[in-house]
């Protein structure tokens, strides 16, 4: 298992990839590749990620994909979750670790060694980003 230290240094990095990618709302097909801009990535210890809010009809999505840099080797799932709360996404549930939050979307890029999670967000006029509750089951 990959280790994974979150500490304030790391805290710092997600804050500012946040910031950028709250002023800069990424639309496929319109907008550069995000994971050849650096101001979208952060390297947490050996975990890349790369992370947006991406519009896709008229819904704003957190989107983040964590991969790792050895072929066929995949993020430690829980650890990717514990990334993805650093990223705002919420409803992530520590009693039960092995599970995604309940309105995560996740899917495994296997050519890209990485893991993918989205969530439903929006921004109200002033630009404050705001989670949609969570689902209760």
């Amino acid at each position: 298992m990959r280790a994974l230290l979150i500490d304030d240094a790391a805290k710092a990095k997600v804050a500012r990839v946040v910031a950028h990618a709250m002023s800069h709302i990424y639309v496929p097909r319109r907008s550069p590749i995000p994971g050849d801009d650096p101001n979208f990535v952060v390297n947490l210890d050996t975990y890349r990620c790369v992370f947006t809010f991406t519009r896709i009809d008229g819904k704003l999505y957190r989107h983040l994909t964590i991969s790792i840099p050895r072929p066929n080797i995949y993020p430690n799932p829980i650890a990717a979750f514990h990334i993805a709360v650093l990223f705002g996404f919420t409803g992530y549930n520590e009693n039960d670790p092995e599970k995604p939050g309940v309105d995560w979307m996740m899917d495994v890029k296997r050519d890209e060694n990485a893991v993918m999670l989205v969530q439903e967000a929006s921004f109200d006029a002033n630009r404050v980003y705001h989670i949609k509750p969570a689902n209760p089951q």
